[in-house]
């Protein structure tokens, strides 16, 4: 399925403004897998009483492809948060964990429709709410949120796979590194949108200051083909040109790595003009 940018047809830019692909830009590779099971949305989330995409909301879903339909579960899930989060009033937290909980809902309420034998529907979350001055956030499962600063690459929400789990017993002396990477269970989701309540959610209670020309990337799991280091390096090229370019280029070094088991990927990045 093809993402989608919510963008108002009458916009009403001002030197606040995001500039779709100048300062935020999204794209996809299928990678080695038979289906796109990432799916994503921008949308503006502009106030009232602001001008057009003086904040921009991002959504990545990325579809548990061991249960029914991975592809609709993130489809279904990113456009159920996007219209819960316009459709709901209060603050910009309060619309995140809203828009959360009715895109889990909603997937939950698919699945009770489905034959008994079918597995829940399932994806991961991640979403981001942008301005020029700070983000917010909310996430379940393992899709990252980057922050690139100042030639240093930060990791921001959590990661709800086994993964911290298997670096924690690395630390504690129970199993090597080398053990720890090639766990088969290393990616194993410990929280996702199910339709059930969720184990873990990474909300924090206040939002994170940014500045200007900090870069936000949000992702699905198929970015870890590089390394940070390599993501660095690519950013640090990429700091002075539009968030497209980067997008095309993140992309461009995980296909020329040519990984045999490379995941769907999905990159979204947002420039802080």
């Amino acid at each position: 399925m093809t993402a989608r940018i919510f963008l108002p047809a009458d916009l009403k830019p001002s030197a606040q403004s995001f500039v779709q692909e100048q300062d935020f830009a999204a794209r996809q590779y299928r990678g080695k897998r038979d289906n796109q099971e990432d799916y994503y949305a921008f949308a503006d989330a502009a106030d009232q009483n602001e001008n057009s995409l003086e904040r921009i909301l991002l959504v990545v879903g990325d579809g548990l492809g061991a249960h029914a339909g991975g592809s609709v579960a993130s489809y279904i899930g990113v456009n159920a948060f996007v219209r819960a989060f316009h459709e709901h009033p209060g603050s910009a937290s309060w619309r995140l964990r809203t828009a959360l909980d009715t895109a889990n809902d909603t997937l939950g309420y698919i699945t009770s429709k489905m034959p008994s034998v079918a597995p829940p529907m399932g994806t991961t979350m991640l979403s981001v709410l942008a301005s020029n001055h700070q983000i917010e956030w909310i996430s379940v499962g393992d899709s990252p949120l980057f922050l690139y600063r100042e030639g240093k690459l930060h990791r921001l929400n959590a990661d709800h796979s086994l993964t911290p789990i298997l670096e924690e017993r690395v630390k504690q002396g129970l199993m090597t590194a080398e053990e720890a990477a090639a766990h088969p269970d290393r990616h194993t989701l410990q929280s996702a949108l199910l339709g059930y309540p969720m184990a873990l959610i990474d909300f924090p209670k206040e939002p994170l200051p940014v500045k200007s020309g900090d870069i936000i990337i949000a992702a699905s799991d198929g970015i870890f083909t590089l390394s940070d280091k390599a993501l660095e390096e690519l950013l640090g090229f990429g700091r002075h040109t539009t968030a497209d370019k980067i997008t095309d280029a993140i992309l461009f070094a995980i296909r020329r790595i040519n990984y045999e088991r490379q995941d769907n990927a999905t990159i979204g990045v947002i420039k802080i003009p």
